[in-house]
């Protein structure tokens, strides 16, 4: 958790200086024809984005039909709270992600007038001026659909650590190579990116949070619900009941 912080700290400092992310998309733009040159190659523009994000999509959406059939087959029963925490975390991440990015006054390089647009910059966190267009461009969307891929190592490191730790790097390379893609055609700057990674850590560290909170309290009410139900035993002290007869009265019926 102080990670995080010290990472949101970190990067609303490089978002609000934005020197870095300008000297890096100066190194795609091409000045003389005031263009991103890579912007609508079909490398980049087809493969790279368009179908990178589709496989992600699709791994994601492939996980719902085998997380349902882990109630029923056995052998699928050791996955099945994973494969719901990862589809759970995963999907949630990309939510908040595409939330903050349509509401988000942030221009795209490819938008902004240092490029060849009409929109204008101003610090992450600053007052939006009255006379910037564009938008929609913060924090970095086809980025998170490969950075979403780490939900699956929260959703894995207590049942089956090797997947997690496969699916931690697979996540982080997947969006690492995206990010750089819209980077190289002008549709994000650097920080766009970093962002992305960060929010989705945040949001799947929450929904871990809360799914151990969940648990635990769910855990704690049917212990209470059994024991509610269950018939009170008499303590060992208490000596149970007796039929003693007196001597005389026994002597007597002789």
């Amino acid at each position: 958790m102080n990670a995080l912080v010290i990472a949101a700290i970190a990067l609303i400092l490089l978002s609000r200086d934005g020197r870095l992310d300008f000297y890096l998309a100066r190194l795609a733009f091409d000045l003389p024809s005031g263009t991103f040159p890579l912007r609508d190659v079909p490398l980049l523009a087809v493969y790279g984005h368009a179908w990178l994000k589709n496989l992600t999509t699709l791994a994601w959406l492939l996980c719902m039909p085998i997380a349902l059939a882990s109630v029923w087959l056995r052998h699928l029963h050791g996955w099945r709270t994973a494969l719901f925490k990862f589809i759970l975390y995963a999907g949630m991440a990309a939510w908040a992600i595409q939330s903050l990015k349509a509401a988000s006054p942030h221009a795209c390089p490819w938008d902004l007038a240092e490029f060849g647009g009409s929109a204008s910059w101003f610090p992450l966190l600053d007052n939006v001026s009255l006379s910037a267009d564009g938008g929609h461009c913060w924090p970095g969307g086809h980025a998170s659909a490969g950075f979403a891929l780490v939900a699956g190592w929260f959703a894995a490191r207590d049942t089956h650590p090797r997947i997690a730790a496969i699916m931690l790097w697979l996540g982080l390379a997947m969006g690492s190579l995206m990010g750089t893609i819209q980077m190289l055609r002008g549709a994000h700057f650097l920080t766009h990116n970093l962002w992305s990674l960060w929010i989705v850590w945040a949001v799947c560290l929450g929904m871990e949070m809360l799914w151990q909170l969940s648990t635990y309290a769910l855990q704690a009410f049917r212990k209470r619900s059994q024991a509610a139900s269950e018939t009170p035993a008499l303590p060992q002290w208490i000596p149970a009941p007796e039929s003693h007869c007196d001597a005389g009265s026994v002597q007597s019926a002789q």
